[in-house]
């Protein structure tokens, strides 16, 4: 697998950067606002999903210290069906992934017999021509 070129990674880091920027921005404000605190409340100020959320063990840390001051929140309904839709979103991804691998597996099945096909036919013409062909 060849690296990825730097202009991508910083790019990538780029776009990091900015949603972790935008989850901290989110996350101050529902604090200011006295808003209750859950992963699925930020992410959906911040606009970034969930997972991402999850994934970054800082800001992950903040939205935990907050919501357990706020009581409450921990025990916020919205949270594990946030989860469970992202689940639900990642499963159905996952499923037409799948669906498309199968479907171009039995293409390049059908394109290789064609190709064999093709150099089996293209073989007989050369021998035939060698045939009729003058030294």
């Amino acid at each position: 697998m060849t690296p990825m070129p730097e202009h991508l990674r910083r790019a990538a880091r780029t776009r990091t950067q900015e949603a972790e920027n935008q989850a901290r921005t989110a996350l101050a404000e529902l604090v200011k606002a006295g808003k209750l605190i859950s992963f699925t409340a930020v992410a959906r100020q911040a606009g970034v999903s969930t997972d991402f959320l999850y994934r970054s063990p800082e800001l992950r840390k903040q939205i935990e210290r907050h919501r357990a001051k706020g009581g409450s929140a921990s025990a916020l309904p919205a949270e594990p069906s946030g989860d469970s839709s992202t689940s639900a979103a990642v499963r159905a991804l996952s499923a037409r992934l799948t669906r498309q691998q199968q479907a171009h597996r039995e293409e390049v099945a059908r394109l290789r017999k064609a190709l064999e096909i093709a150099q089996g036919e293209n073989l007989e013409l050369r021998r035939s021509l060698a045939r009729y062909e003058v030294d």
